[in-house]
């Protein structure tokens, strides 16, 4: 059995441990030393990093295919292709990188990574396809929601289809675009819909995808994508509410820009105890996700209080360095509290 460097020694703590506390022989030590042996981490490192540049490239792509689609445009008219034939074409051409996706994960299913990376081509395809095809729909011009939709649709099945975590992951994002925009066209081009701002909406939703997680959780088929679904869900859940603590509820952009922050204090306030209080429950639960995600927004959320109550009152240097200080302590007293739960045998 292969470990990374991190897991090996943790296992190798674990032996140690059981091995001087007289649990195993000596020779049982040695013998479970002997049965794993440790992953080569810079070809993990090469594949992640082509997995990004593969990513990038595609994007690039993407950008050269349909936002800049003037040689698209150039064929379709030269030889008087409609765009339902371009539509049908890209279709066909999903299918077929769908199939040879689905034949390379049979053929290869140790290779993550690269099968990742290839399902980039889905990716375009499907986002060209969809482009095409809702061209020719009459409400295409007055609600720019229903391309998206479809897109998320699309995406998630090829998703389960595949089990690829990257195509469910552009499947949130094109669910979220459709969300904001969906809900734009329902509200007659209102910043509000149902009496939410776009904060508070986006906010919702994040919730929403953050609690559809544990769902998936329950479902046999498609508990794979429990754990990409939580972190996204959970990120998208902060952000928004980030977002609204800063803004509110207030749907006037330039009513919002002469108000006081101080006016929106009370929304500040419930994301900080919000905050404070997930925190709490992911130290105690031993929650990693959570916690990491919850310490970056805590982070953010103190900068961002302090631009927006502070700057032009305090000196810039006292703040910084009482707000290291407050860091540090936070850091040594996690680092003990860790320390002693390690040394602490399980009993």
């Amino acid at each position: 059995m292969e470990l990374d460097k991190k897991e090996a020694e943790t296992v190798n703590k674990a032996i140690l441990f059981w091995e001087e506390s007289n649990q195993i022989s000596r020779e049982q030590a040695e013998q479970l030393r002997g049965s794993y042996q440790l992953r080569n981490s810079n070809v993990d490192a090469i594949a992640i990093y082509a997995l990004i540049s593969a990513i990038s490239c595609g994007l690039l792509a993407f950008g050269a295919l349909v936002i800049d689609e003037k040689w698209l445009e150039m064929l379709r008219q030269k030889w008087g292709i409609s765009e339902n034939i371009f539509g049908i074409g890209f279709s066909l051409l999903t299918a077929l990188f769908v199939f040879l996706a689905k034949r390379r994960q049979i053929r290869f299913p140790q290779a993550r990574a690269s099968n990742e990376a290839y399902n980039i081509t889905i990716i375009l395809t499907v986002a060209i396809a969809v482009t095409y095809w809702t061209r020719s729909f009459a409400d295409a011009q007055s609600n720019y929601a229903l391309p998206l939709l479809i897109a998320a649709v699309v995406y998630g099945g090829i998703a389960v289809l595949l089990r690829s975590t990257l195509l469910w992951t552009v499947m949130i994002i094109s669910l979220a675009g459709w969300w904001g925009a969906q809900t734009h066209y329902w509200s007659k081009g209102s910043f509000r819909f149902l009496g939410m701002n776009y904060p508070l909406r986006m906010t919702v939703f994040g919730l929403a995808v953050w609690g559809s997680s544990f769902l998936l959780k329950r479902s046999g088929s498609m508990k794979f994508l429990q754990e990409v679904t939580y972190s996204i869900g959970l990120f998208l859940f902060l952000l928004a509410a980030w977002t609204l603590s800063i803004f509110g509820n207030y749907d006037d952009w330039e009513g919002w820009k002469l108000l006081k922050q101080g006016h929106f204090w009370y929304w500040a306030a419930a994301f900080t105890l919000m905050l404070a209080g997930m925190l709490y429950y992911a130290f105690q639960k031993g929650l990693y996700v959570l916690r990491d995600l919850c310490l970056i927004f805590f982070l953010l959320n103190i900068y961002t209080r302090y631009f927006e109550y502070f700057w032009d009152r305090t000196n810039k240097g006292i703040f910084f360095a009482i707000l290291a200080l407050s860091f540090w302590f936070v850091g040594r007293k996690a680092e003990q509290w860790r320390n002693k739960t390690i040394s602490t045998p399980t009993k």
